[in-house]
């Protein structure tokens, strides 16, 4: 049946417009592959025969009643003149839309509205070429049938059949799990995990905690850690306020999000909990000499452990070259005052006899050695300070400076290496000035920081900038050195939010040297670094081109053409990303790849550790009830 108007056909065939003309007859060998495509149900269209098919990407013509959207895993199979099966996987990156037929924007109207023109409704998604199987290179066929990739196509699509120690690393956005090598993570082929994104909306330290958690509280992680899992750890900064100072007390948020639950079940987590082996340790709070208390206050001090170093420890550890970060010392000779007194400090240092922690300074004999190295690892009796020999007792942080600035306020050449008296006095400026930012962290009393548990916790958030370095340099150092001799597993991982703060671009420092060695050597030591920042751009190259893993959250626009490993339609998408929505790059899969990961069982925060009303109301009870039934102080007198 057909109107006044010849050209307005009624009977159009699915995805034609009424009025546009009738379909191309294909031939035999296409109307066959139609036939079987009209039997599939993963069938979404053909490969478009009217752009070129490349090695690298192609088109695909989409069935009226399909429905394919950004970041899905297509295929695509041809039979080759000599009869054997060629395939392509791809992942969809665009799609498109036109009416075939308008020439003009007023043709819309004539065609879709009084239907006065004929015209034809085309969409099309681009597919970047991610696999072929075999491995040729070859462009798929144009009028090909292109299917989505499930079941086994998806398996080999992800590089599955390669990847022979798989971690979940998130889900799609069907909701099934993508993965990534491990071996490109534990230092086996590469290491390091770099993550990238704008502050607040990236969630870069939630994923880096999702990554950790994977390895750390399944058994799949557990399993991917090998032998050493038992003795696996991960030291983990926590930079701002007392966010991850919680993470092994359930997330109160976690019953607003009814599809977490499924989202883990697809990760293979059944039962998702907090983390369950965490110690946390907390700065000490300034104060009198004795007085030992955390400088937290969402947690009970009785839950926390009080870092610091004693003189002796930060002596024998050269943990002097930490207080001079600041990018100028690299361009001045105080870095020379600073290396003559810290080894003039291990030559001088014996531990005290009866003050644990404390050291006394005596003259060592004139054949002691000047290599740092080999002064430390010597053997040293504990002794009593002797007046008469000209011990100096060192306690904390003020002794020490007391001590260094006697030295070189009198231009001894011993300890200020010979230069000019000017540059000694901006060594004891730079000195003085530590004194009251990080200066309580030095003294007796006060425990190292120790990897005992899976996961331990450093709060540095509430620090000064070069306190937060001191603590920063000194522990990685810890960490990289303890590593040293013992071979790759058990693993260690350092997770570190702002990364360009402690190895900016430019500059050298302590700090810098340690990261950049870690970067280089660390996967060998089987030192792993999870590095966030907000512009990979503002970091050292050496630390990010070595990280074999690549993520990517919410990007500033400006800085999204950085990212060159990401393709152009995905950095344009990356600056719109919705907090949770990361993208991944991995050596093995060609294409970076769109990923999601659910809500977390454990807190990250304050609000989310705090305790139900029940359980805080419980334990005032029972603290009440104590109070009542303990036994009165005896009067004073």
């Amino acid at each position: 049946m057909t109107t006044s108007d010849p050209s307005i056909t009624t009977n159009a065939a699915p995805g034609m417009i009424e009025g546009s003309s009738p379909p191309t007859v294909l031939s035999s060998e296409a109307a066959a592959q139609g036939t079987q495509r009209g039997r599939d149900i993963d069938a979404v269209g053909l490969v478009d025969g009217s752009q070129r098919t490349t090695t690298r990407t192609f088109h695909t013509v989409l069935d009226a009643s399909a429905v394919v959207s950004l970041d899905e895993l297509l295929v695509t199979t041809q039979t080759l003149p000599d009869g054997s099966q060629f395939t392509h996987y791809g992942i969809v990156v665009e799609g498109y839309g036109e009416i075939e037929g308008a020439e003009v924007s007023s043709d819309t109207q004539r065609i879709t509205g009084t239907r006065t023109m004929p015209g034809f409704m085309a969409r099309t998604v681009e597919v970047q070429v991610l696999r072929t199987i075999p491995e040729r290179w070859l462009p798929p066929a144009p009028g090909a049938v292109v299917h989505r990739a499930t079941g086994p196509h998806r398996h080999n699509a992800l590089f599955l059949d390669q990847m022979q120690r798989r971690l979940p690393v998130g889900l799609d956005q069907n909701g099934d799990p993508l993965f990534a090598d491990f071996d490109f993570m534990n230092g086996t082929k590469g290491g390091h995990v770099s993550i990238s994104g704008v502050s607040g909306v990236a969630t870069k330290t939630s994923y880096a905690l999702f990554l950790l958690y994977m390895l750390f509280e399944t058994p799949a992680g557990r399993a991917l850690l090998g032998q050493g899992a038992a003795n696996a750890r991960a030291l983990v900064f926590n930079v701002k306020g007392e966010d991850l100072l919680h993470l092994d007390r359930p997330n109160a948020a976690l019953g607003g999000h009814p599809e977490a639950a499924g989202q883990w079940a697809a990760l293979g987590v059944n039962d998702p909990h907090p983390f369950t082996d965490v110690t946390i340790y907390a700065p000490r709070a300034a104060g009198p000499d004795g007085v030992v208390t955390p400088a937290v206050f969402s947690r009970p001090a009785v839950e926390l452990a009080v870092y610091g170093w004693t003189p002796q420890q930060f002596i024998r550890e050269g943990l002097l070259q930490y207080l001079f970060t600041e990018e100028d010392e690299s361009r001045t000779q105080v870095g020379m005052v600073e290396q003559r007194c810290r080894i003039q400090l291990a030559r001088y240092t014996h531990p005290h006899a009866s003050a644990p922690g404390a050291v006394v300074l005596r003259t060592p004999p004139a054949e002691t050695s000047y290599v740092f190295d080999r002064v430390v690892t010597e053997r040293r009796t504990p002794i009593e300070p002797d007046a008469s020999r000209g011990d100096y007792v060192v306690r904390n942080f003020a002794d020490l400076m007391d001590f260094l600035s006697d030295r070189i306020s009198n231009d001894d050449p011993q300890w200020t290496g010979g230069v000019q008296q000017t540059t000694g006095w901006a060594f004891l400026r730079r000195l003085y000035a530590q004194s009251p930012r990080l200066g309580h962290l030095i003294a007796t009393g006060v425990q190292r920081v120790e990897l005992v548990a899976a996961v331990t916790v450093v709060d540095i958030s509430s620090l000064h900038d070069s306190a937060q370095r001191f603590v920063v340099g000194a522990l990685l150092a810890q960490v990289f050195n303890g590593k040293v001799g013992l071979g790759r597993e058990p693993l260690r991982f350092v997770v570190l939010d702002e990364l360009n703060k402690y190895a900016p671009a430019t500059g050298r420092s302590p700090i810098k040297e340690v990261l950049v060695d870690i970067a280089a050597r660390g996967r060998s030591l089987g030192v792993l670094l999870i590095g966030a920042q907000q512009a990979a751009g503002d970091v050292d190259s050496n630390i990010t081109r070595n990280a074999a893993v690549k993520v990517v959250g919410r990007l500033d626009a400006g800085e999204a053409e950085s990212y060159r490993f990401l393709t152009p339609a995905v950095r344009e998408r990356a600056s719109r990303f919705l907090p949770g929505t990361m993208v991944l790059d991995q050596p093995l899969i060609p294409a970076p790849l769109p990923l999601r990961f659910p809500f977390p069982p454990y807190a990250t925060n304050v609000a989310e550790g705090a305790r139900p009303e029940h359980e805080i109301e419980a334990r005032g009870a029972a603290a009440i009830e104590q109070l009542a039934t303990d036994a009165d102080d005896p009067a004073p007198f």
